[in-house]
């Protein structure tokens, strides 16, 4: 336990003299050899005077009051260290200028912090966007850089935007300058600004708040978790090929495929067999130009099939 607060050597001398062990100095005022002056600091020996000072040990309980009080103050120190390094990395509203993770509860502070993040980058802007992610503050919404983005903007929206409410966010997007992407579903709301910030929501409806980060450790994660949604995601607008390029019966599949129904219902539901189903799946794919059932479903949203 004395390991704590002073070295081996010095500890060694202390139990010595609790053994009654001689320890004569050459002064009572020193200059001390280290391992005495060690036990001098530490409160575990005093200097007896007299015409041969001697080095005494102080009682094992007043020794171990000394440990239990630096031990206590150690974890203080580990407390207060600890306490710094977490601040650094996540500060609570305010405080640090520039800590490397944020979070935001103030309802109005939010929206705002949103559009500063797009509006400031100025060589990318990738975002993910989930409609029931949004929370009652940062409702759907076209970006506000759409009137000048940076050089690259890339948005990944869930299919939730392909409904009528808000389509016209994904076509203004790509409109004006910007890629998109379309995918059945995504992990979180995300926006990275130039590689140097990003954000996302502290709960998936939302509303609890955001997180600011600035930390590249956490960022370029995050670019990765972005990238690799926005490689299964697929393009938008998808290439529109005529209506008459599926036979009614095809355009009829199509839309039965876009609800979700397993290949052997859908058979019995046109009355053909599941071997003729899928023929006719893998021609409609074929002639949509896409290579998945999910990407064909977007294309037949987009078609306004159903």
């Amino acid at each position: 336990m004395l390991d704590q607060i002073v070295s081996a050597d010095a500890a060694d001398l202390y139990w010595r003299l609790l053994d009654g062990g001689a320890h004569v100095l050459d002064s009572e005022t020193g200059p001390f050899q280290p391992v005495e002056e060690e036990l001098i600091k530490a409160g575990l020996a005093h200097v007896e005077p007299g015409g041969y000072p001697k080095l005494l040990a102080v009682a094992p309980a007043t020794a171990a009051q000394l440990v239990l009080r630096h031990t206590a103050e150690k974890i203080g120190q580990w407390h207060e260290g600890a306490s710094r390094t977490v601040q650094n990395l996540l500060h609570l509203d305010g405080g640090a200028q520039h800590p490397l993770a944020e979070v935001v509860t103030d309802v109005t502070r939010i929206l705002p912090l949103v559009d500063n993040i797009q509006r400031t980058a100025t060589e990318e802007l990738l975002s993910c966007e989930i409609p029931i992610a949004a929370g009652s503050v940062c409702l759907p919404r076209l970006s506000p850089v759409a009137g000048s983005p940076p050089p690259v903007w890339r948005t990944v929206f869930t299919t939730g935007y392909l409904d009528p409410e808000w389509q016209n966010i994904i076509d203004t997007t790509v409109r004006l300058g910007g890629r998109a992407r379309v995918v059945d579903a995504a992990p979180m709301k995300l926006l990275i600004a130039d590689r140097s910030r990003a954000l996302i929501p502290l709960d998936r409806p939302g509303v609890a708040g955001v997180v600011l980060f600035r930390s590249t450790v956490v960022i370029d994660a995050l670019v990765a978790l972005f990238e690799s949604i926005w490689e299964r995601a697929v393009p938008y607008p998808p290439s529109s090929p005529a209506d008459d390029t599926l036979t009614p019966f095809e355009r009829h599949i199509a839309t039965l495929l876009c609800t979700g129904v397993k290949d052997d219902d859908l058979a019995a539901m046109v009355h053909v067999s599941v071997r003729t189903v899928r023929r006719h799946i893998a021609s409609i794919m074929d002639k949509l130009g896409v290579s998945t059932r999910f990407a064909a479903g977007v294309q037949i949203v987009k078609l306004g099939w159903i």
